[in-house]
This record gives C-alpha cells, structure tokens and sequence, in this order.
C-alpha cells in the first residue's frame, strides 16, 4: 500500500465500476498490452485484460500462484501445451506451472487474467530474467499514464 500512497492514488472504498474503454492499452512487450481493471497491493493480487497481436507471444514464465483466465476474443495456446483456448475458454493455471502463451494465426486475442500471485518470466537458460508483481504491474500503469497525459482510474481495491 505504501506504493500507492507514494504515487498519490488512493484505495476504493467499497463498490467500484470501472468503463474499460477509460483506461488505456499499456505497453507489456512487443505485440502484447494489457489493461489493469484491479490491482490489489496487500495480497499481491491483479485482474487485467492481456491483448496479444498479430502472431504475439507472451514469453516463458511461471507463476508463483494460481492465475485464472477467460478469453473474451481470438484464439491461443501455451507451446507446453497440446490444447487451445478460443472465446470462452476457462483456464486455471496452477501455482508452478511454467509456459508461453502465442497467439493462433493474425488475429487479436484478448483475455481477462486474474493473478492471484508474482509472475516469474524466465530467460534462456530458465533462470528468472525478472518478477512481475501488482506493484510492478501498478508502477508500470502509472508510469504510462503520467507520460501521457492520461488520468489514472481508480483501479486499486
């Protein structure tokens, strides 16, 4: 919480409707953004929508708690995997699991992810290139927002 008060945001005190279309697409990696809808820092918890392009890829990484999905539009599918998630789909991704998530042919996907927990991306040789937190994934939204003139929406519960 105290990344929160040092960015000048405050808590939402109770019930919250965000407009999506009222926060912006942020930047993650090439061909990838993802759009925060609730960032909890205490638990360490974060609900966003994760847009992929074209052929995107979501890069090796393991999560240190469950992650829930559901996929709003296009098709995709982790490469450790032998199935595919199209509009619809529910995926539950344990704690530990490890993967890469690509998109399937040019079309757009976006899926909500609830993250219940730090996101490990790992480098070639499968140690941790960095961690993803809510308050890396907060810095990240705020950061985009200041520099472009954009008002941040109350976004953390």
């Amino acid at each position: 919480m105290e990344e929160a008060i040092a960015l000048g945001l405050r808590q939402s005190a109770g019930d919250l409707l965000l407009d999506p279309d009222d926060i912006p697409w942020v930047p993650q990696a090439s061909g990838v953004w993802f759009r925060p809808l609730r960032i909890s820092l205490g638990p360490g918890t974060w609900t966003n929508l994760i847009r992929v392009t074209g052929h995107g890829i979501v890069g090796l990484h393991r999560h240190v708690a469950p992650v829930e999905a559901w996929v709003v539009c296009g098709r995709w599918r982790y490469l450790e995997h032998d199935w595919a998630a199209r509009p619809g789909s529910y995926v539950y991704e344990p704690a530990g699991d490890v993967h890469t998530l690509a998109t399937l042919g040019d079309e757009e996907t976006v899926t909500l992810f609830s993250v219940h927990g730090p996101i490990e991306y790992l480098g070639p040789g499968g140690e941790v290139d960095h961690v993803e937190t809510a308050e890396t994934k907060l810095r990240r939204y705020v950061d985009f927002c200041a520099s472009h003139g954009i008002q941040v929406a109350p976004v953390i519960c």
